[in-house]
């Protein structure tokens, strides 16, 4: 990575001869504008394309915005003004430049400033755009967001620039696109943020599923040949969204080899074609194909041969997109052309392999690699605060230098339209995506944001924007939105600046929409107000509309014209005031009412506090992913035998259980059994341990349901505090479980939420030691509860009964079991207790 060295060459990028000039020095300064007065022409080349006659003609517009001055386009050879284009454009340029040809070069380009001018020169004229829209950012234009609202242009009157920097992307392809679709109102908008900020794909890698298309544009071939398509249960399957190819079959290789080079041939300028699976299972179980290996070997096989084939012709470098994605994410046995690009996905991988190990292991065999990543989707993140990984900075600050530092060099993002969340992520995406480096900025590129976009209001602003994208504290929602809300107001109150007040109201709009979909994830407000609300601020951009309608209505009510819930005006100042009042009203920020009590993780059996007997209560009945289970293991409980069942839900890694020992020095477990399946079928698994006393239990199962079948007189017992991990993973189902309330115990107090966005409301009750009800979450708000215990109710067993969602006890021991018998606490608890 090269940025602003002065004449040192950068890579190989470009080389550039300047005689001594500069060598060492600091760039020069140049006058731009000074009182409104422009002190340069933009000049151009008498050849110059029409898209570098348009970036010469924006940069007028917008350095006359910034000034107020008027900026003449004119004809020249490159010896004065500003002088913008490639270098060939011109004719007497006072230094040598070229840069480097090929796909991955076309974006550099080189800023610099002299006594007498400027030069933005470029390897193509995407590179002329980039430099264009580099300096604008340089002299303080920002696009934060897209559309009018979210662009800032300071009015300067005087403009200065010293510039020396020579730009190369760190990723050549660099892609933040909307999954769902849109409807059409902000594919402009969208197109210009991408511009400004340099959020382009030089180079076009396609990677999306291929195979349904290779189906569809030579049907009439695979009619007559049912033996390209794959062999499932003995049976070739002709139909279906997800089909897969016979790829040992020779015929259908050079099918699709044809297809690809005829491709080629149609559009010879394109840099890529895909060869990406169907989505889904499938895959082939003839012989032959066995034979071949994993679906990841034979899809790479395919992928290969067309690589060679498309590179074959003559048209310069072609090159093939596939992404490690499901079943073809594990790393393949065969070698990778050079020319085989593979995008690896952060989400969806299978074999038990880790992103990390998955992308070296495509790596190890030659492929050229990059991430497709997730920075919001919205069925799974609805668009709410601290929901998608662009709304949370952190996540985005970290991920991007890693996937460069592993070798990446391709980034694609899906996301939505929704920059009230995740803006700011996004913002910050495209400047790492053009240089990682700046992740080591992005506290001041925050604070430019707040600044620019915010001015007298960004002290406010800053606590919102922490509040949605940076803070990880545990908060019910009516007290995340009321400070929201409250935020917005101050911000409101520190300004008069008129465009300022529009961002302002966008985010209370934004803000109402949260306040709507937590309400109606409750149970509390209609789909009704959260699909109108959504639809009548789409214009703002600051939720995903179209894809909250595809997802909460119906795709066909999102493109249904004239729908009842379909309101065209939008939203008044009188209108967002009277939001915003509300809002605060209705949405106090509230304190947990108790105090947080330690307990050790030392645990005993409850036996010692003779407890009496219940009712049993039951697990979750789909614990997912990571579980964690403390046992007791008497000498007469081993070997310890478990029935174990595995539901297939997305089997992407082989299941694991593990038997781990405090007294295990190494912190090693002691025993491990790996030889089941997801299959359904219950086993029982052996495990062996030289000790006696507490043990845990692990099981890993990559998203399938893992069940255990426990011996009916064991000690089983689930964590589950406030700073439990992977706490969400054991409450996938309905439950109901016991914990003990020690004596001498005021309040029970804790926290009840959904395991995810997407998951059922809370609900259930929890019963006192008498069996009374003290609180019934199906009617209570997702947070903080807290509930006094009555007078001779503490040192008893109290009760989640029928619970859907986790619950997270903070003033008792955060100890859960089925039954008084089946209970470990901490051992100063049952000493304490036990006590006469």
């Amino acid at each position: 990575m090269c940025r602003i060295a002065l004449v040192a060459v950068c890579g190989l990028s470009f080389w550039l001869f300047w005689g001594n000039a500069l060598a060492g020095a600091e760039p020069p300064t140049v006058e731009i504008s000074r009182q409104s007065t422009a002190a340069l022409a933009i000049t151009i080349g008498e050849q110059a394309s029409p898209d570098v006659k348009k970036s010469a003609e924006q940069l007028a517009t917008y350095l006359q915005k910034l000034s107020g001055a008027k900026f003449a386009v004119q004809i020249g050879d490159g010896s004065s003004g500003i002088i913008v284009g490639q270098p060939t454009d011109f004719t007497h340029l006072p230094f040598s430049l070229s840069f480097q040809t090929g796909p991955f070069h076309r974006e550099d380009y080189l800023l610099r400033s002299h006594s007498q001018g400027l030069y933005l020169l470029a390897a193509s004229d995407l590179g002329v755009s980039h430099a264009v829209w580099d300096l604008l950012y340089r002299l303080g234009y920002r696009q934060f967001f897209p559309g009018p609202t979210w662009e800032v242009i300071p009015e300067t009157r005087d403009l200065s620039l010293a510039v020396e920097a020579r730009q190369s992307p760190d990723f050549y392809s660099r892609r933040i696109w909307y999954n769902w679709g849109l409807w059409g109102y902000n594919n402009e908008p969208y197109q210009q943020w991408c511009i400004r900020n340099r959020a382009t794909q030089g180079f076009q890698l396609r990677s999306g599923h291929a195979y349904g298309g290779i189906l569809a544009a030579n049907r009439a071939a695979f009619t007559a040949h049912p033996e390209y398509f794959a062999e499932i249960d003995g049976e070739r399957r002709t139909e279906g969204g997800d089909l897969k190819f016979c790829i040992s079959n020779p015929g259908l290789r050079k099918l699709v080899v044809d297809h690809a080079v005829r491709r080629v041939q149609a559009a010879p300028d394109q840099d890529s074609i895909s060869m990406d699976p169907s989505d889904g299972g499938n895959w082939c179980t003839c012989e032959a194909c066995r034979q071949m290996g994993s679906p990841s070997d034979r899809a790479l096989t395919l992928a290969n041969e067309v690589a060679r084939a498309i590179n074959a012709l003559g048209l310069g470098d072609k090159y093939v997109g596939m992404y490690a994605y499901n079943e073809h994410s594990p790393p393949p046995k065969i070698e990778a052309d050079p020319h085989v690009i593979i995008s690896v996905t952060t989400a969806f991988l299978r074999g038990g392999f880790t992103f990390d190990q998955i992308i070296e292991g495509w790596q190890a065999r030659g492929a050229t690699t990059g991430v497709y990543d997730y920075l919001s989707v919205v069925a799974w993140d609805w668009n709410l605060p601290r929901g998608g990984k662009a709304a949370r900075i952190a996540q985005v600050q970290s991920s991007l230098p890693r996937f460069y530092q592993q070798g990446a060099r391709f980034y694609d993002a899906e996301s939505g339209d929704c920059w009230g969340p995740c803006g700011l992520g996004y913002f910050l995406a495209s400047r790492l995506m053009w240089d990682v480096d700046e992740a080591d900025q992005t506290d001041a590129i925050i604070e430019d944001f707040l600044d620019r976009a915010f001015g007298s209001a960004k002290e406010p602003m800053r606590e919102f924007y922490r509040l949605i994208n940076q803070d990880d504290s545990r908060r019910p929602p009516s007290d995340l939105v009321g400070r929201m809300y409250l935020t917005l107001e101050r911000a409101k109150a520190a300004t008069q600046d008129h465009r300022i007040h529009a961002r302002l109201d966008d985010l209370i709009l934004y803000t109402r929409y949260a306040e709507l979909y937590y309400g109606f994830a409750a149970g509390q407000t209609s789909l009704e107000k959260v699909a109108s609300h959504a639809y009548r601020i789409r214009k703002t951009m600051m939720v995903h509309s179209y894809g909250l309608w595809a997802r909460l209505v119906s795709q066909q009510a999102a493109l249904t014209e004239g729908h009842p819930w379909k309101r065209e005006e939008p939203f008044t100042s009188a209108e967002i005031t009277q939001i915003l009042k509300q809002g605060i009203a209705q949405n106090q920020p509230v304190d947990p009412g108790f105090e947080s009590v330690t307990f050790s993780k030392n645990l005993v059996p409850a036996t010692g506090l003779k407890l009496p007997e219940v009712e049993p209560g039951h697990w979750p009945n789909r614990p997912q992913d990571r579980q964690h289970y403390y046992i007791w293991l008497g000498e007469e409980d081993k070997p310890l035998n478990l029935n174990v069942r595995v539901e297939k839900v997305w089997a992407n890694r082989p299941p694991k259980l593990s038997l781990y020992s405090p007294q295990e020095v190494k912190i090693e477990p002691v025993a491990i059994d790996d030889s089941y399946l997801p299959d359904g079928v219950e086993r029982t698994l052996t495990l062996e341990t030289p000790y006696q006393g507490l043990h845990r239990v692990e099981t890993i199962d990559g998203g399938d349901y893992t069940s255990i079948r426990w011996p009916p007189k064991l000690p089983v017992t689930v964590e589950s505090g406030i700073d439990t991990p992977n706490v969400t993973t054991h409450f996938r189902g309905q439950w109901s479980l016991y914990f003990y309330v020690p004596k001498g115990t005021a309040i029970v107090g804790g926290w009840a939420s959904r395991i995810a966005n997407w998951a059922p409301r809370i609900s259930g009750k929890l019963l006192d030691g008498s069996g009374r009800e003290r609180l019934d979450f199906g009617t209570a708000q997702e947070g903080w509860f807290n509930v006094s215990v009555p007078e001779g109710e503490d040192g008893k067993l109290w009760k989640f009964e029928h619970s859907q969602g986790q619950r997270l006890l903070m003033t008792v021991p955060p100890y859960l079991a089925r039954s008084p018998e089946a209970l470990l606490l901490p051992a100063e608890v049952v000493q304490q207790d036990s006590q006469p």
